[in-house]
């Protein structure tokens, strides 16, 4: 009895595996460039503002309170206007955030490639004036 039973289980696990492994979905190639180039046109998350939002929780946590060095800045941006930095740095910092926020929406590469030819241009002449 015990035989019939564990062969019985046996041939029943394997027609389970057997048939979970047989269920490969297939798309075809129009389906698959489509939901491709959907994928595409998501914006993706914006990893600066993501960092100040968890540095300011960080140091709410650790009851930093009034000497948060953050100041409650919740994004980037914010940051950028309370810390205590020379206007010529805030406004390098200020150009490559926007480069890089504009580079993660793939809708808008012709409005980086603009912006980063102005500062590569910026500083090409500021390197010919140094020399």
């Amino acid at each position: 009895m015990k035989k019939t039973t564990t062969f019985i289980l046996l041939c029943l696990m394997t027609y389970c595996a057997v048939c979970t492994g047989q269920t490969e979905h297939k798309t075809n190639k129009k389906q698959t460039i489509a939901k491709s180039k959907k994928e595409d046109t998501l914006e993706q998350l914006n990893l600066l503002d993501e960092q100040t939002k968890i540095y300011g929780q960080l140091f709410e946590l650790a009851g930093s309170g009034e000497e948060n060095p953050l100041g409650g800045a919740t994004n980037y941006l914010e940051l950028l206007e309370k810390i205590d930095l020379p206007a010529e740095q805030k406004e390098l910092l200020y150009e490559q955030y926007k480069i890089y926020d504009l580079s993660l929406d793939p809708t808008k590469k012709d409005s980086l490639r603009i912006m980063f030819d102005k500062m590569m241009t910026r500083a090409i002449e500021k390197s010919k004036n140094d020399h």
